[in-house]
């Protein structure tokens, strides 16, 4: 069987639902097995392998169309729209995910040879190294053994990464370590902003964490992100609090308070706004039979 073939196989059996996480391999699996409808997503920085259908992810201006045989780098904290353009029963669309390591990529990069900078965007697609089949299908086959898995797996995603380096699109990743680059700089914003979503956030604070002027910060952060600083603040807080809503963490207003909206009623309108339904009829969705969660 070809090792992609082998792949796609390896991932259908570890994907029962759309998103699976893997937590011994470190990874997450996705399978669709119909095109879907355009989703909000909030993206951490990942490495996406899609081995079979085809998906599109919107950021900002950018409308980006990816499928089998690409690799997708997001190297920033990113709000997207995404949707499954190609799936079907028989022939799902079936994908690897792996979350960037910063220090393991330093790590890695610092073992390797000098490389010249180069400026790079928050999203990058190309074609995925044939050298980077083979570890990620050795990193699928440990999920029979849970107990191998958690010693070795951390040195296939090693080897995963070292491969990506060693390759054209290495300069991707690279561009995600280089502290002084905007990407990196606007990225530790965006990753300070979701660790404070309950305390209020001036653009002029932000643009001083990234030692940027105000006109500056506010014109890469666009670029970057393809938002505004106040729109990404909103759309963060916003995924926050429909992962607690998912997670039961409290009634509806103690879960608007919690990622900082003071209206109940904003934070309804903005929900729906978002998701496309009210947050009472997502509750209503994920409520358990104890009824734990309400208005």
């Amino acid at each position: 069987m070809d090792v992609r073939d082998e792949i796609v196989r390896m991932i259908a059996l570890l994907g029962f639902g759309e998103t699976v996480e893997q937590a011994d391999l470190g990874v997450r699996v996705h399978i669709s097995r119909a095109p879907s409808a355009p989703t909000s997503v909030l993206f951490q920085p990942v490495l996406h392998l899609p081995f079979q259908g085809q998906k599109r992810i919107v950021v900002g201006p950018r409308n980006i169309l990816y499928g089998a045989g690409d690799l997708v780098i997001l190297a920033a904290h990113l709000p997207a729209f995404v949707e499954v353009t190609r799936a079907a029963a028989e022939e799902p669309y079936v994908a690897l995910e792996i979350p960037l390591d910063r220090q393991l990529l330093s790590a890695l990069v610092a073992e390797m040879p000098p490389h010249p900078r180069t400026d790079v965007g928050p999203v990058s697609v190309a074609r995925l190294p044939e050298s980077v089949l083979e570890p990620v299908l050795r990193l699928l086959q440990l999920s029979s053994d849970p107990a191998a898995a958690r010693l070795l797996a951390p040195s296939v995603r090693r080897e995963i990464f070292y491969r990506l380096l060693a390759s054209p699109v290495g300069d991707a990743l690279r561009g995600l370590l280089q502290v002084e680059s905007a990407l990196a700089r606007i990225d530790g914003v965006t990753a300070w902003i979701q660790d404070h979503l309950d305390e209020p956030v001036g653009v002029e604070d932000l643009a001083l964490r990234a030692n940027m002027s105000v006109g500056s910060f506010h014109r890469r952060f666009r670029e970057i992100t393809g938002t505004t600083p106040g729109n990404y603040y909103k759309t963060v807080r916003l995924h926050e609090a429909r992962r607690q809503i998912v997670g039961q963490a409290g009634t509806l207003s103690q879960i608007a308070s919690a990622v900082g909206f003071v209206s109940p009623s904003q934070f309804s309108r903005d929900y729906k706004r978002t998701f496309g339904v009210a947050p009472s009829q997502d509750a209503a969705l994920f409520r358990t039979s104890t009824g734990a969660l309400s208005a």
